[in-house]
């Protein structure tokens, strides 16, 4: 018996790609950056993690989604129904980009002391509601109803490409 290629392609066990293999296929797929950010109702601190897997889901209605590891330190504030903000980055924000990768991130805070976490100076923010998380594999995929729209001033946007932030050539 023969099989076609793409026959035997799917019966391949996901086991057969190395996680490192996996990784720099997707370190050469240039990507927005943005920093996911949740103000906790409990004690009204920001938690925030910073998020290269954004997708828009559906614009009817505005649905948008974004991959989450299992220690961002985010994850544990996004309940269903918590409202969370994206606050996508300008090329000028890596170092912000860079902060809240981190769990614990240091250095001072650009969100404001009360109301929505946002950042100022990124290319937009869209306030969210989580609709639920989607476990796969190690990660959860978040999906959120978009609430609110805020464009920020038209700038170049902070990209990620090989494992690093780059900018838009001229």
């Amino acid at each position: 018996m023969t099989t076609n290629d793409s026959d035997s392609r799917s019966a391949l066990p996901s086991e057969g790609v190395l996680p490192e293999d996996f990784r720099e296929a997707f370190s050469r797929w240039a990507t927005g950056v943005s920093i996911v950010a949740v103000r906790d109702p409990a004690d009204a601190k920001v938690h925030a993690t910073t998020v290269s897997s954004l997708a828009s889901v559906s614009a009817v209605p505005p649905v948008l989604g974004f991959a989450l590891g299992p220690g961002a330190q985010v994850l544990p504030f996004l309940p269903e129904a918590r409202r969370f903000v994206v606050n996508i980055l300008a090329q000028g924000q890596a170092s912000l980009a860079t902060r809240y990768t981190d769990p614990f991130p240091v250095g001072p805070s650009p969100f404001p002391a009360e109301g929505q976490p946002v950042i100022p100076g990124t290319l937009a923010r869209l306030h969210a509601t989580v609709l639920g998380k989607v476990p796969v594999g190690s990660s959860r995929i978040v999906l959120g109803r978009v609430d609110a729209v805020e464009l920020g001033d038209a700038d170049e946007p902070l990209l990620y490409f090989g494992r690093d932030y780059r900018r838009l050539s001229p």
